[in-house]
C-alpha cells in the first residue's frame, strides 16, 4: 500500500449493483482491488472536500475562583458514619441455615 494523497480518494464500485465496495487513498490500491474481479468492478476518483474548520481556544489554566479552602460548609452531623453520607443504616447481618437435604445420595461405585 502506498502513502495516501490528501486531496483525492478512489471508490471501487460493483458494476452490477452500483454499490460502493470500498474506498482507497491511492489509485494503484484501487486497481489492485479491481484486479480481484475485473469484469464486475470499476473505480471512480473522488475529490476530498475539506469541511468547516473551527478554531477552539483552550484556557491556559483552570479557573481558581471556586476553590474550597479545605472546610465544608455544613459539617457531617454527629452519629452519622462519614463514609455513609446518605444516612442509611448498615444492613443487619442475617444468619440462616439451609435445610438438610432429604434426598437419597447417589451411589457412584
Amino acid at each position: 500500500m502506498n502513502k495516501y494523497q490528501s486531496e483525492d480518494y478512489f471508490s471501487v464500485i460493483d458494476k452490477k449493483t452500483g454499490r460502493k465496495i470500498l474506498d482507497c487513498g491511492d489509485e494503484s490500491d484501487a486497481l489492485v482491488m479491481i484486479s480481484f474481479d475485473p469484469q464486475n468492478r470499476t473505480y471512480v476518483r473522488n475529490k476530498f472536500l475539506m469541511g468547516q474548520v473551527v478554531d477552539i481556544e483552550i484556557p491556559k489554566a483552570l479557573p481558581t475562583s471556586n476553590i474550597v479552602d479545605g472546610k465544608w460548609d455544613d459539617p457531617i452531623p454527629e452519629g452519622i458514619d462519614p463514609y455513609n453520607l446518605r444516612g442509611r443504616q448498615p444492613m443487619q447481618s442475617v444468619k440462616k441455615q439451609l435445610p438438610e437435604d432429604k434426598r437419597i445420595p447417589l451411589n457412584t461405585k
